[in-house]
């Protein structure tokens, strides 16, 4: 949650590119408005300054090899982030990957229940994920990629996929729902009555659960939602989108906190001030002491509700919510 010494990231999109399948889901071109780059101009590129190259989209590790490594040597001192899925990691492109000083690897899990990953068209079964986060993860920092609401899914589905990835030994997440872009398989089933997307609040609903897990395990969810540029909103056409998403959740599990836990008072820093005030939650009847962030004081992080600090809130949310049923907590 600190943002204090943010890295400085430069992105490189690679929409589709080393993609062995396409999945129900998915046209990167459409969904984000990129182009592959031209390699020679990025080798060009001043890169001093830059904390990490990250490439994003496709399927890195389904490139060629030459291409792989040609791109990990741009500026092979500056540390690399790919994105890439669990079924395109053999020995030898792993090997190639600690040499090119690749340090974060963005794994598109999606979901680990097998009817899920089938007809999604993922072209992978659950085991074969897992099995690639151990080869993985005493090298790399690994981020988890999950989606909600995909064909065959269901929130209990979306629950147990955390909790086999928090037992695997993933910390850091970034997780969105499903939504329907044109130019997609996903979009003839949507028309054809073969699949129907989550509205805005179950989305919402699902989701805080998910987080309130993961970060009463000390993990971390760095992106919620997707980003959709606004010169493509015209080809979304079904889904739970929200240009807030993230927001919208952040503030939902803050007043599932103050409200099931009966919260008299709030102190926070005031960086988390808008999960207090924003989208209803300023109507809430809590005593609020904002903290001002003062650099070096150690008082950028401050989150506590009635004494408790966030995961020691999150943890009693959840243990309660387990032990009465009738209550839906989250």
């Amino acid at each position: 949650m600190n943002k204090k010494g943010k890295r400085k990231i430069y992105p490189i999109f690679l929409p589709n590119a080393g993609c062995k399948t396409r999945c129900v889901f998915c046209n990167q071109v459409i969904m984000t408005g990129e182009t592959i780059p031209n390699i020679r101009e990025l080798e060009s590129v001043d890169f001093s300054g830059v904390d990490e190259i990250a490439f994003y989209g496709g399927t890195f590790t389904g490139l060629k090899k030459d291409t792989m490594k040609r791109l990990l040597d741009i500026s092979p001192s500056t540390p690399k982030r790919i994105s890439t899925r669990p079924d395109s990691l053999d020995k030898e492109t792993i090997e190639l990957l600690k040499n090119g000083n690749v340090q974060v690897i963005e794994l598109g899990i999606e979901s680990l229940d097998d009817e899920v990953l089938s007809y999604s068209k993922r072209g992978y079964k659950a085991e074969e994920a897992l099995r690639a986060i151990e080869r993985l993860k005493d090298d790399f920092k690994l981020i988890a990629h999950l989606m909600i609401g995909l064909p065959r899914d269901t929130r209990e589905k979306d629950i147990r996929t955390v909790q086999l990835l928090i037992d695997s030994g993933i910390r850091v997440f970034r997780i969105h729902p499903t939504l329907v872009f044109k130019n997609t398989e996903l979009e003839d089933m949507y028309k054809n009555g073969l699949y129907t997307p989550l509205n805005l609040q179950d989305a919402i609903d699902i989701v805080v659960e998910m987080v309130a897990m993961i970060e009463s395990n000390n993990g971390q969810v760095t992106r919620l939602g997707y980003h959709v540029p606004q010169s493509q909103m015209e080809f979304l056409i079904a889904g739970p989108y929200h240009s807030a998403f993230g927001d919208v959740v952040r503030s939902t599990l803050i007043r599932k906190i103050i409200e099931e836990l009966s919260i008299k008072k709030v102190t926070y820093s005031a960086k988390y001030k808008p999960w207090f005030y924003a989208h209803g939650n300023n109507e809430i009847q809590v005593e609020r002491q904002e903290i001002q962030e003062v650099e070096d004081a150690g008082n950028d992080d401050v989150l506590f509700f009635d004494g408790l600090n966030y995961v020691e809130s999150l943890e009693l949310l959840l243990r309660r919510s387990k032990k009465n049923p009738r209550i839906e907590v989250i």
